[in-house]
Order: C-alpha cells, then sequence, then structure tokens
C-alpha cells in the first residue's frame, strides 16, 4: 500500500534554485564596500545557513557596526549590479516538476528557507509556482536558523502534521541536520553541491537518501522512503 508523506518541506537555495553563490558574492561585496574583506570559510558560512546565523557568524555588528536588516538592506542594494553582469540566480532542473507531482499527487507542499521572504517572493516569481505553495517560512518566521530545527518544526506545527510524516528535500549540511532534528525523512539533493575539495561543499552523507538532482522524483520513490521510515521505526 502507497505511504506517501503528508507534507513535503522544501529548501529554497541550492535545492530548488541556485542561488547560493549569488547570495554569498552580494554579502561579500557588500562587506567589501564596508572594509572588511571575507575569508573563504566566512563566504562558504553563507552556503545553509539563515540570515541571523550569517550576521552573529560573519561579526557584521562587530565589525562594521550593522544590525541585521541593515545587512540584509545592503547585500540586496548590491544585488542589481550583480544581475547586470550577469550573475543570477538559476532554477534547477526538476524542481518545477517536483513540485507539480506534489500538487498532483495533493501533498500539501512548503517552502522553508533560511532566506528572507522578500528573497523567497523573487525566487518565486522565477520559478513560477507560488499557487501551489501552502506556505512559505523565511528567516524572520523562526528563532534559531538551520541547524536547529526551528523552521521545520514551526512548519510542520502549522500544517498540522506529525514530523515524522514529513518529508525534506534539501542541499546543505546545516539543512541536512536540521530536517533531522526535527525527526523528518530528509533527501539531499547534489545538484548545486560543489565538489569535495572545494570549501564550500557540503557533506550530505546523514541524508536518507542522496540524488543527484530533483528530476524523476515520482509517486514510487516518496512512498518509498517514508515506508523505509515506517519500518525502522521502533
Amino acid at each position: 500500500m502507497s505511504q506517501l508523506p503528508q507534507a513535503v518541506l522544501l529548501d529554497l537555495d541550492g535545492t530548488l534554485v541556485d542561488s547560493e553563490s549569488f547570495h554569498a558574492e552580494a554579502i561579500a561585496r557588500y562587506m567589501a564596500t564596508r572594509g572588511v574583506t571575507l575569508d573563504a570559510r566566512e563566504r562558504s558560512f553563507v552556503i545553509g545557513h539563515a540570515w541571523q546565523e550569517i550576521h552573529s557568524e560573519l561579526r557584521v555588528a562587530e565589525r562594521i557596526g550593522d544590525d541585521l536588516p541593515a545587512l540584509q538592506a545592503g547585500a540586496h542594494a548590491l544585488k542589481a549590479e550583480l544581475r547586470a553582469e550577469g550573475i543570477d540566480i538559476q532554477v534547477l532542473d526538476g524542481a518545477r516538476e517536483l513540485v507539480e507531482t506534489l500538487a498532483a499527487l495533493d501533498i500539501p507542499t512548503v517552502i522553508v528557507s533560511g532566506s528572507s521572504r522578500r528573497e523567497i517572493a523573487e525566487a518565486l516569481e522565477v520559478l513560477g509556482f507560488a499557487e501551489r505553495l501552502r506556505f512559505y517560512m523565511g528567516a524572520e518566521d523562526y528563532p534559531r536558523g538551520k541547524p536547529a530545527p526551528d523552521g521545520y518544526l514551526a512548519a510542520a506545527a502549522r500544517l498540522g502534521v506529525e514530523p515524522a510524516r514529513c518529508l525534506v528535500f534539501e542541499d546543505s549540511e546545516a539543512g541536512v541536520a536540521s530536517a533531522l532534528a526535527a525527526g523528518m525523512r530528509v533527501v539531499a539533493t547534489a545538484a548545486a553541491n560543489l565538489p569535495a575539495d572545494h570549501p564550500g561543499h557540503q557533506d550530505q552523507r546523514r541524508a536518507h537518501r542522496v540524488v543527484a538532482g530533483l528530476e524523476g522524483i515520482d509517486r514510487a520513490f516518496l512512498s518509498g522512503l517514508m515506508r523505509e521510515g515506517a519500518n525502522a521505526a521502533p
């Protein structure tokens, strides 16, 4: 008998769209305008983390005196410059097809992202499936970003679905850890993951399944993954 997830929770950056380097570059350029050069480790930290963690880890208040909204505004302002240079987010293969499949199966679908709600809305204009989502949650909607489970737990509670019956699609190490801490099944997509020798590479091995990309995700894949979880439960 098919055992589909009762909800699917989708990360955005690096999962549905290739945007991590775009966001990292915008933040790095803004910090540079304020006299701070980010090193490779700091730029890599941006991947998979929410704005509040980025602000703290980069010591933005200490180094340039900006609070979180000022950092967000400064980085956002530089994105027009990046787009003028031909640098922008790209929709990853299979992203739209996955959401259409979930809609056809009548599985409630939401986005839980570390990006701001403004950034999510902008990405959805490119993705074109906002109407397929029950809702989306950004960094403003929960106290701690990934790898803390706050966002995923809040989304499950809002949907009225037990965490164990939720399936998460992620790309980052922090995101995988967040979903696992929430008690959810998690698939990691490697489509936008950098090579293992790159500072921004994400270790996805803790996910229940790692896939090359989102193409070909169907009922059989979804039910099989959830059935594995049910069989593994004590």
